[in-house]
């Protein structure tokens, strides 16, 4: 059966009008939506004391959820194509602005932020006076009249 490319829009995304990327679909989305969370707990733990390295992988760990979750309920509900590809195609723009637009300024301003405290830290202990504990001034005792 022959169709224009637009058909395939209106039809519902299962095995059979889809039989190529179905498949490939739902198990990616399973496992990408597992890796994400394993991600994200292991590199919690790891980066625990780095705020905006979090925040990054909290995005990505939400976006995974929502993108990949809604590819599974779309292969299991038969929803039409025009759903699935808003998402697949929306799903990789938004990571791609996640990790490369909105990301590594933020990160730059943290990484020149940690590096000035480094500095200042050094150089407040780099005088050897700095690290020799001053003694308070001998207090003169007055006689009481």
């Amino acid at each position: 059966m022959n169709r224009a490319p637009w058909e395939y829009l209106f039809i519902s995304f299962n095995s059979t009008n889809f039989a190529p990327i179905y498949d490939i679909t739902w198990k990616f989305a399973i496992a990408m939506l597992v890796l994400a969370i394993v991600f994200y707990n292991f590199q919690g733990r790891r980066l625990h004391n780095y705020a905006v390295f979090l925040d990054l992988n909290e995005w990505l760990l939400w976006t995974s959820v929502g993108v990949f979750s809604l590819l599974l309920l779309y292969s299991l509900f038969l929803f039409d194509f025009i759903f699935v590809l808003p998402t697949i195609v929306g799903g990789a723009i938004l990571y791609l602005w996640i990790r490369f637009w909105h990301f590594p300024p933020l990160i730059r301003a943290y990484e020149e932020r940690l590096a000035r405290q480094r500095y200042f830290q050094r150089s407040k202990t780099a005088h050897p006076e700095a690290t020799i504990r001053k003694r308070p001034a001998a207090t003169t005792k007055r006689r009481r009249r």
